[in-house]
C-alpha cells in the first residue's frame, strides 16, 4: 500500500500527509513509534523510486530540459530504469530561465558542490555562451552564482549572486573557477572576485578584505582554481590552483579562517599538470586525483593520445609526493575537472571522471559519438601503495550525445563533476554538472547515485 501511495505522490506531500493523518507533529516523535519508522522507511528511503510518469516527465516535459540535456533516446530509457531501480537520479538543479537569467546570460555552467550541517550549497559561473561569437562575458555576468538546498536536493533556493555582498578591488591570484570549503561550520568560496565566508549554512555572506589578493599574499600568478578547499590539521584551508600547464601547483594556505593566506610553489615531475587540481585529506594522507592538462589549447586539434588523471598520494600530509603518476582513467581528448572522494560504504576512494571521446578501454579511442560521466574506484592499498594504473571502471552514470571534437557552436559542452558531494546520510553522492551546447542555452544538473557501488555497477550492467 505504501509504495503504491509514493508513486503517485511527491515525497514531501506524503510526508505532511503521513504526519497529519498520524497524529505526529514532530519528526523526533515519530521515530519513537516502530510502526510509523517502517512505513516512513519504504516510503522515504534514498533512491526511492518515482512513477514512471512522474521519472519521463522531466526529462520528456521541459522544453529547456529537452535543449540543454542532450541525450539519445537509448539513454534516456536507461536513465529511467535506473530511476526506477534507485541507482542514478538526475534532476536540473538551475535552467537558464527566469530567476536563474540576467541579461543575455544563458549560459550556466562550471559548477561545484559542497554540504554544510543539513545543507547543500552549489555554486556556478553565468555567463553569455563558452566558445561562440560576440563576447563570453557582460556586466550581468557572474562566476559566483549560488542555491541552496535544504531538503537533500530536491529543491533549490533562488540563485544569489556573491557580488552583492562586495567584491576585491584588488587584483586576485585566482583567474578562473570556484573553489568551496568548509571549517569550524563555516563555508568558504574562492574565485576571481574574492573570498567569501558564510556563518549560516550559505543563507548570508560577508567578502575577507584583501584575502588572496596578489598585494597579500605577494603572488602575481592568477589560473584555474580547484574546485575544492582541504582541511589541513597543519596548514588550515589549502586552497590549490594550477599553473597554466605547466608541472606545478600554486597552494594557499590559511589559518585564521581565511582572513590570511600564505603562498606555496611546488614543482611537480614532467607529466603532472594538474590544471584544476581536486585534492582531498584522508587518513593523514594528501590526496590528488586531478585534471591532467598539458598542452596548449591551440593543439587540441592535433590531440591523438590520453591525457589521463594524474594521482599524487602524500603519506606525510603534505610535499612532496610520496607517490605520483598518471591513472589508468580513461580521459581521451580534452581532459575535465575531476572528483576524488572515500565511499564510506565501499571503503574504496572512487573518482567521477569526464571522458570527452565516451569510450573505456579498448572503446576509449574509437567511441566519437558521446560524452560520459564514469565512476572508477582503487583500493586504500592500491592508493596509499601509489599503483595509479590500478583504478577499476565502476560504470557510466551519464552519456551524452556527441564527442568534444570542434568546438562548433552546436558542439555539446557538458559536465565538470568536481566538487560532489558525499551525502553519508541518504547514502547518495550528489555530483553537479552542467549541459547543453557552446553558443546556446546550458543547464546545471544533479546525478544523485547510491554509494553502494557494487548494486549500482551490477544493475547498470544488467
Amino acid at each position: 500500500f505504501c509504495r503504491g501511495v509514493a508513486n503517485q505522490y511527491s515525497a514531501r506531500v506524503m510526508r505532511n500527509l503521513f504526519l497529519q493523518l498520524s497524529g505526529f507533529e514532530r519528526l523526533d516523535l515519530l521515530v519513537r513509534c516502530p510502526v510509523a519508522v517502517v512505513l516512513v522507511s519504504l516510503l522515504f528511503s534514498p533512491g526511492r523510486a518515482e512513477s514512471g510518469s512522474e521519472q519521463e516527465a522531466w526529462i520528456d516535459d521541459d522544453a529547456l530540459v529537452r535543449e540543454t540535456f542532450p541525450i539519445t533516446d537509448d539513454e534516456r530509457d536507461r536513465l529511467i530504469r535506473l530511476e526506477s531501480a534507485g541507482l542514478v537520479t538526475i534532476r536540473p538543479v538551475a535552467l537558464p530561465t527566469g530567476k536563474f537569467l540576467a541579461g543575455e546570460n544563458k549560459h550556466l555552467g562550471w559548477p561545484v558542490g559542497i554540504k554544510v550541517g543539513d545543507t547543500l550549497l552549489c555554486a556556478y559561473h553565468r555567463t553569455r555562451h563558452h566558445h561562440g561569437t560576440g563576447p563570453q562575458h557582460d556586466d550581468d555576468s557572474s562566476a559566483a552564482m549560488v542555491v541552496r538546498s535544504t531538503d537533500g536536493g530536491d529543491t533549490w533556493s533562488d540563485p544569489v549572486d556573491l557580488r552583492q555582498f562586495g567584491q576585491s578591488e584588488a587584483e586576485m591570484v585566482i583567474n578562473f573557477g570556484v573553489c568551496l570549503g568548509e571549517q569550524d561550520g563555516q563555508v568558504f568560496l574562492a574565485n576571481k572576485y574574492g573570498v567569501y565566508r558564510s556563518a549560516d549554512e550559505g543563507v548570508s555572506w560577508e567578502l575577507l578584505p584583501g584575502a588572496m589578493t596578489q598585494g597579500k599574499t605577494g603572488h602575481a600568478y592568477r589560473d584555474n582554481v580547484g574546485p575544492r578547499m582541504v582541511q589541513h590539521p597543519e596548514k588550515g584551508l589549502v586552497i590549490p590552483v594550477g599553473i597554466g600547464r605547466a608541472a606545478g601547483l600554486d597552494l594557499y594556505s590559511s589559518n585564521d579562517l581565511g582572513m590570511n593566506w600564505t603562498h606555496e610553489r611546488v614543482d611537480l615531475p614532467d607529466g603532472s599538470h594538474p590544471l584544476e587540481p581536486t585534492a582531498i585529506y584522508h587518513d593523514r594522507l594528501l590526496i590528488f586525483v586531478s585534471r591532467n592538462h598539458s598542452l596548449p589549447f591551440k593543439w587540441f586539434g592535433e590531440m591523438t593520445t590520453s591525457e589521463p588523471p594524474v594521482m599524487m598520494v602524500s603519506d606525510t600530509g603534505w610535499f612532496p609526493m610520496t607517490h605520483q603518476g598518471l591513472t589508468n582513467i580513461a580521459s581521451y581528448r580534452w581532459p575535465d575537472t575531476t572528483d576524488v572522494a572515500f565511499n564510506p560504504v565501499t571503503q574504496r576512494f572512487e573518482a567521477v571522471v569526464t571522458n570527452r571521446n565516451g569510450g573505456v578501454g579498448e572503446a576509449e579511442e574509437d567511441e566519437e559519438n558521446a560524452q560520459t560521466v564514469n565512476l572508477w574506484s582503487i583500493s586504500p592499498a592500491d592508493l596509499y601503495a601509489g599503483r595509479a594504473q590500478n583504478w577499476r571502471f565502476e560504470c557510466t552514470l551519464l552519456s551524452l550525445r556527441s564527442g568534444m571534437g570542434t568546438f562548433l557552436p552546436t558542439d555539446v559542452d557538458a559536465a565538470h563533476p568536481g566538487g560532489a558531494i558525499i551525502d553519508e546520510e541518504r547514502g547518495l553522492q550528489h555530483i553537479f554538472i552542467y549541459a547543453g551546447t557552446y553558443a546556446t542555452p546550458t543547464g546545471i544538473y544533479r546525478i544523485s547515485r547510491t554509494l553502494n557501488t557494487d548494486r549500482l555497477r551490477d544493475g547498470i550492467g544488467k
